[in-house]
């Protein structure tokens, strides 16, 4: 049976945590770098105020995790006192300096391995709340899917349906066909089943439990990417 398995990316194939600590670390020194005392009047905590703030003015930019931090850059610059037209451009050089720090991620072990196997039997896509990009050669995962939703690009975010009817309408695959797999119990559990796929939880080392208020499992669950052929197998047969 021919099948679409689609991945979550942060905290499924990578640890996301380090990557945004590394990431916020070169924003310090590539800020203070061209404006001394930025770092010190818009720490990471000052920025996540203004985020929560542009926020409360604007929800739709939620699911635009790229734009929103846009927007907090330029905010935080005019604050520090740039005219509104430089603090534009700076803006947008530091967030492109940021997304370049964004793709340099530690896969999991066995990611390779696991994305290699599957790859020979089915097609393989990305669906992501994040802006990480399987295609950038940091990430070096392009040549295993053959294409990425990403929430930050589409203006919507998991667990909407409308990212999984996007991977059926792009695959060609009906709902029924695609086997999605990630860590977040409702973004990537209920808003796979919600759609009409099949869910299986990454629960990387059984480090949780399911939690009641957590709604539909998942069809299957796993511990190790390494149990993930055997997992989607069992879910196709």
């Amino acid at each position: 049976m021919s099948v679409l398995v689609t991945f979550d990316l942060d905290n499924t194939l990578w640890d996301v945590s380090p990557v945004i600590v590394r990431a916020e670390y070169a924003m310090e020194s590539w800020f203070e770098d061209r404006f001394p005392g930025f770092s010190a009047s818009y720490s990471f905590a000052v920025q996540q105020e203004l985020r929560a703030n542009i926020l409360d003015q604007y929800p739709d930019l939620a699911p635009n995790l790229t734009a929103l931090r846009l927007e907090v850059y330029k905010l935080a610059l005019k604050a520090f006192g740039l005219p509104s037209e430089e603090a534009k451009n700076v803006a947008e050089s530091a967030l492109a300096h940021f997304c370049e720090w964004r793709q340099k991620v530690d896969l999991f072990p066995h990611t390779l391995d696991v994305l290699e196997e599957l790859n020979q039997d089915y097609s393989l896509a990305a669906i992501t709340n994040g802006n990480a990009d399987v295609f950038h050669p940091y990430v070096g995962l392009g040549q295993y899917f053959e294409f990425a939703i990403r929430a930050d690009q589409v203006g919507v975010a998991k667990p909407s349906a409308e990212l999984f009817h996007l991977a059926a309408e792009k695959s060609g695959y009906p709902l029924s066909q695609i086997v999605h797999i990630g860590d977040h119990p409702i973004d990537d559990v209920y808003g796979a089943s919600n759609a009409g796929a099949k869910s299986i939880w990454f629960n990387r080392h059984g480090a949780q439990r399911w939690g009641d208020d957590w709604g539909t499992r998942s069809d299957a669950e796993v511990h190790s990417l390494l149990e993930l052929p055997m997992a989607i197998r069992s879910l196709i047969s």
